[in-house]
């Protein structure tokens, strides 16, 4: 439902700050009083249970449209500073009045209460003092009583509070304050049990036993209710109590780094063995065998194909192997690239050889086949469509009758029987009753966690609904445990759990459109949003963020920027698996995300419904009606817009706020006609323009910008006052010295947020006697000349979190990080480095300790300068590239790295590295490449506890045998037993 987003980017457009003052008028302002209102009301329409779920359904719809109206009369008076009728504003007024006083009938019926209220109530009232049983001993339950009076007075403040405000920490918070609850009550209880079977219930020795009792209650309860008061405080707007919320959630950071920890794959393991047995098998006459995988959508085939492929045991009988996923909307070209760029051998990384993926579509077929040719490999074709793709792709690979394996999973009978080349065809079955169960506990309440005894016939229920379909269980677990651990809340979800099994084959989807249905306002348009990307789209994280951010449906929050708040709700959406964590950072963050075909498809219906997207996929493309009324399109073939007739038709969406595209890269230039004047997103870095579209100038509600143009970007660009993100590249990359792509002018755009170009110069700094910073609101500045980055410069963009600087050679260099000191990522490349010429960073090198990731590249620096990177407190990634740092001896000291998750070295001429496992107490991963003097690895790094991945590509004989014996020591004494090391070198 996309009204609460519409809503939020109306109040945005009418927020005073943004609102052109000249236009301001009495009816502008009451429209803004009233959506300003009426955000907080939807907020409270949760959750939505059956009785009123199509209610619901019916007033978003009309105060989308009704949104949506005045948002488009709104945006369009600020362009032509005219109105298309005399009361066309009362009349929007007219509009939304009685809404809002529907929507605020329907948020008065919902009774709620926090999942710990009826503990803490219960616990209360057994200790009242006309309750409580034992006369000499209710002086002493006194405080503990008042102290659950103020804590059930603090629930009830923040489960009426906006949904929008409920972190992650309440959520935490309200599950300890349960089972504190619920254990105390039991406790006390059997306290009085025994008291009363006993014979001096007055004793001394009875009295003490009961105030220890009571002392290690209070312990546990009095710091919850402290929490629970500083969360009610912030809800009122108390900036004291509002720090201290965000202290709390820092503390919850972990649950990020855990969304990309592999997670363990429940009732699989009979299906498990019967492939492995079935792929390592040698037979006589041992052809390549095409092993196909069928099953339902959701009943966890490419989960088993993954976890068949990511096994060691099974990959190292193979001398290459590769992973290609074929999508409906394929292209051949497409999918041997893919391929291609996937295959790894034991000496060559996966993606290093992938020079040729530029190359015809009958080039790369060659490619492919001429890798695999005379090699025994293991391929994964995951998700076969059709049969004519079968045949176009199974010509690349090549039987040498050595024994290659080819896993293929699809949902199609017929294509199995079809690809098969023996009896074998593994079909996927549901999860037994005990199996649902568990991987629905494991999914809402983690690994080791255990369900309350309250809802474990309810949640058994609903397990058993799923039909032991993983996909279903997955998301069902998903939404139970981001909401109420109550039993009024899961045995909504029993119901409509019980009503979805009863559509038989279809009860999949009904599950997937519940978990939708379920989803807090302020999330549903996240959802929809992934709709706009292709099918298996591997999306980056920072390009999804700065998207939402610049679409304006994020409520912003006054605790946090607006990034913030839309990482907080990708993470949400992770945590209710409706999307999946494709690719990690280097210190364990999600660095890319996707979305499973099928929550896709119910994902680009809605988009539909909602007129959030339309998406352009091929030429022939039947329109739905109402296409010309969506607010965003989706181009996911770039070369589509050469074509005159689906050019018009995109035309014909005059109300597009949003174009992305999507596709490939286009090496050629598109005809662009710009009708959209209200264009808020336009991202066409995939598009190559040969001239500046002009059209562009035009959009002065244009918040975001990204595009492929090789000129000076237009002085005039300054008119789009409103830009927040602007990324302009040039292909084929030219970098022109001592020049820069940006006009002068850019100093006049301060909204912007981020900023990213092809390595160039800034534009010298204005003059100006103005004391607010000109980039005052600037965080990511990346790819500008060293020579460009001086202390006037920094000085104005205080609030800079992430920098990239180049210089052009080594020498002397000013560098005046001292004045960001926001900064949490630095970057710093030397372009033409030269052996034994240093970088000398004058007035001295500083890094700002708010530092977590730094990336020094061509310094040439000596290695007595680690001792400022090592004494950094929050640093988590480091990474040296070539000849970053020169010398052959590095000796850490101790006390140094506390924090460091991550350690790349990289053409170094490092020959002995003095370190031991007391160094780097946290570090994750280790990856080493191309250091060909390192004479070994620290000898006992296998004992660094937290170490999960060595890796060394092409690096000295002495250095790999180093790590391949200590690969030995870890197999066979069962040290760190998490510790995978991976060695690949061409020499061998």
């Amino acid at each position: 439902m996309a009204a609460y987003g519409a809503i939020v980017s109306l109040v945005q457009i009418l927020h005073p700050d943004q609102f052109p003052l000249h236009l301001r008028n009495p009816e502008i302002e009451s429209i803004y009083i009233k959506v300003i209102s009426l955000q907080p009301v939807l907020e409270k329409i949760f959750p939505i249970t059956k009785n009123i779920r199509q209610q619901v359904i019916d007033l978003n719809g009309r105060i989308r449209e009704a949104i949506y109206r005045a948002q488009d009369e709104i945006e369009s008076f600020i362009i032509k500073h005219s109105l298309s009728s005399e009361n066309i504003l009362k009349e929007i007024i007219e509009e939304i009045d009685p809404l809002s006083e529907e929507a605020q009938t329907i948020a008065s019926s919902i009774k709620k209460e926090m999942a710990s209220s009826p503990a803490v109530v219960s616990l209360a009232k057994m200790l009242h003092r006309d309750n409580f049983p034992l006369e000499h001993l209710k002086p002493h339950v006194e405080s503990l009583y008042e102290q659950l009076c103020v804590l059930q007075s603090c629930l009830e403040k923040i489960c009426d509070a906006p949904v929008s405000v409920i972190t992650v920490a309440v959520h935490d918070l309200d599950i300890r304050i349960r089972e504190a609850a619920s254990e105390a009550e039991e406790t006390i209880k059997s306290f009085i049990s025994s008291q009363d079977a006993g014979p001096t219930p007055e004793s001394e020795s009875s009295k003490s036993a009961f105030l220890q009792i009571l002392h290690e209650i209070t312990l546990t309860i009095v710091p919850m209710v402290e929490a629970a008061e500083r969360i009610a405080g912030s809800i009122d707007g108390d900036p004291l109590a509002q720090d201290l919320l965000l202290s709390e959630d820092a503390q919850i950071i972990s649950r990020h780094e855990s969304r990309t920890k592999k997670k363990r794959i429940v009732g699989q393991e009979e299906d498990f063995k019967k492939l492995k047995e079935e792929i390592v098998r040698e037979k006589s006459n041992d052809q390549r065998e095409v092993l196909p995988i069928i099953g339902l959508p959701g009943s966890g085939k490419t989960t088993l194909a993954r976890s068949l492929y990511e096994d060691s045991s099974i990959t190292d009988e193979f001398e290459i192997h590769g992973w290609v996923t074929v999508t409906q909307d394929y292209q051949v070209g497409e999918i041997f690239a893919k391929l291609f760029h996937s295959l790894e051998t034991k000496g060559q990384k996966a993606g290093e050889g992938a020079a040729q993926t530029t190359a015809k579509n009958e080039k790369l077929q060659d490619a492919v086949y001429q890798s695999l040719l005379k090699k025994k490999y293991l391929i994964v074709v995951d998700d076969m469509w059709d049969e004519d793709v079968w045949d176009k792709v199974k010509h690349s690979f090549p039987d040498e009758r050595n024994g290659s394996r080819i896993i293929l999973t699809t949902r199609s009978k017929e294509i199995a029987k079809y690809a098969k080349t023996s009896d074998f065809l593994h079909e996927m079955q549901p999860l037994s009753l005990d199996h649902s169960w568990e991987l629905l506990t494991l999914t809402v309440f983690g690994e080791g966690g255990s369900c309350p005894p309250h809802l474990k016939d309810i949640g058994w229920e609903i397990s058993k609904n799923c039909r032991g379909l993983p996909l279903s269980l997955t998301v069902i677990g998903g939404l139970l445990s981001q909401e109420d651990m109550t039993e009024e809340y899961w045995k909504n979800i029993q119901g409509d759990t019980l009503d979805a099994a009863a559509k038989g084959d279809e009860a999949y989807l009904e599950i997937l459109f519940l978990s939708y249905n379920h989803l807090p306002g302020r999330l549903k348009g996240c959802f929809l949003y992934m709709g706009a990307f292709p099918e298996d789209s591997e999306i980056p994280v920072t390009q999804l963020i700065r998207l939402w951010v610049a679409e304006g449906f994020l409520r912003p929050s006054p605790m946090k920027i607006v990034e913030q708040v839309a990482d907080e709700y990708l993470g949400q959406l992770i945590d209710r698996n409706l999307l999946s964590v494709r690719k990690s950072t280097s210190n364990n963050l999600t660095k890319a995300c996707g979305m499973h075909d099928t929550l896709r498809d119910l994902s680009v219906k809605e988009c539909g419904n909602e007129k959030f997207f339309h998406s352009r996929r091929r030429y022939v493309q039947t329109l739905e009606q109402g296409t010309n009324t969506q607010r965003r399109i989706s181009v996911h073939r770039n070369i589509l817009m050469c074509l005159e007739e689906v050019h018009n038709s995109v035309k014909e969406v005059t109300f597009a706020r949003t174009i992305l595209y999507v596709g490939a890269q286009h090496h050629h230039p598109l005809p662009f006609c710009l009708t959209f004047d209200r264009l808020r997103v336009l991202d066409a870095f995939q598009v190559y323009f040969i001239k500046f579209p002009n059209q562009i100038l035009k959009l002065i509600h244009l918040r975001f910008l990204s595009l492929t143009y090789n000129g000076k970007l237009p002085s005039k660009l300054s008119n789009l006052e409103k830009l927040q993100i602007l990324i302009a590249r040039r292909h084929p990359k030219v970098i022109f010295l001592g020049m820069s792509i940006l006009p002068d002018e850019i100093w006049g755009l301060t909204q912007l947020r981020h900023l990213l170009f092809t390595e160039s110069d800034l534009p010298k700094i204005p003059i100006v006697k103005n004391t607010i910073p000109m980039f005052a609101n600037l965080q990511t500045l990346s790819n500008v000349s060293a020579a460009s980055c001086t202390k006037e410069v920094l000085e104005n963009m205080p609030n800079l979190t992430k920098l990239a600087m180049w210089t052009e050679s080594p020498g002397p260099v000013d560098l005046h990080l001292d004045q960001v000191k926001k900064l949490e990522s630095f970057k710093f490349i030397v372009l033409n480095p030269i052996p034994k010429k240093k970088v000398e960073f004058t007035p001295q090198l500083y890094f700002p300790p708010t530092l977590k990731k730094l990336r020094l590249n061509g310094c040439s620096l000596p290695w007595e300068v680690m001792t400022v990177i090592g004494k950094l407190p929050l640093l988590e990634v480091l990474k040296l590239g070539e000849i970053a740092f020169e010398g052959e001896e590095w000796w850490p000291e101790k006390r140094e790295f506390r924090k460091l998750k991550f350690l790349l070295l990289e053409y170094l001429d490092l020959v002995w590295w003095g370190a031991d496992h007391t160094h780097f107490p946290k570090l994750q991963r280790l990856i080493m490449m191309h250091c060909y003097e390192l004479e070994k690895i620290p000898e006992d790094f296998e004992y660094l506890g937290n170490l999960e991945l060595m890796e060394l590509v092409d690096c000295s004989p002495g250095a790999v045998e180093s790590a391949e014996q200590m690969k030995d020591k870890v197999k066979k004494d069962g040290i760190n037993t998490k510790l995978k090391i991976q060695t690949y070198s061409s020499w061998k």
